[in-house]
């Protein structure tokens, strides 16, 4: 036994339909947009209350060596070539980078535990340099400790050191 739609159905449909849409573009369109009032203080000419003083500190960075500096900047490009699949630039990079930690280690050659560092770090970079040269996937991760530790380096107290040695030999 088939039941029969009544006629009525479709045409119930079509205005439930059409009721469901004339509300939804009725609730849209009757929104107001939001309007943002700001006040301010025109005689203020500043952010910071009357009377505050601004707080400025003098930074207290670690003492910087240009040719440390210039050896950790080598071995970031260097990272940087790597993780571009340019192991040649990397090489060059690294080879930079070995020139600087010599002239530093030229420099400072009075201060035996720097010394004994940057040595270190010589031969780390060496040790790494081989693995870029034979394509190790551990290259990048061997350049990213050399790097952190050259930024450990204690260049501060090394200056100071031979400043005093310096001072004491006049």
């Amino acid at each position: 036994m088939r039941h029969k739609t009544p006629a009525a159905f479709p045409t119930l449909w079509l205005a439930l339909s059409l009721l469901i849409m004339l509300i939804t573009l009725t609730s849209c369109a009757t929104q107001k947009p939001v309007e943002e009032v700001v006040t301010t203080d025109a005689s203020r000419s500043s952010a910071l209350p009357p009377g505050a003083e601004a707080v400025a500190k003098e930074p207290k960075l670690p003492a910087r060596d240009a040719d440390i500096e210039a050896a950790g900047d080598r071995i970031a490009e260097a990272i940087t070539h790597l993780n571009a699949k340019r192991r040649e630039a990397a090489l060059r990079a690294l080879n930079q980078s070995e020139t600087a930690l010599n002239r530093a280690l030229r420099t400072h050659a009075r201060d035996n535990s720097l010394s004994v560092s940057l040595r270190t770090t010589l031969k780390d970079l060496d040790a790494a340099e081989r693995a870029v040269q034979r394509g190790s996937l551990d290259a990048t991760k061997q350049l990213a400790t050399i790097n952190k530790n050259l930024d450990g380096l204690d260049v501060g107290r090394a200056q100071q050191q031979e400043a005093a040695q310096t001072d004491a030999a006049q």
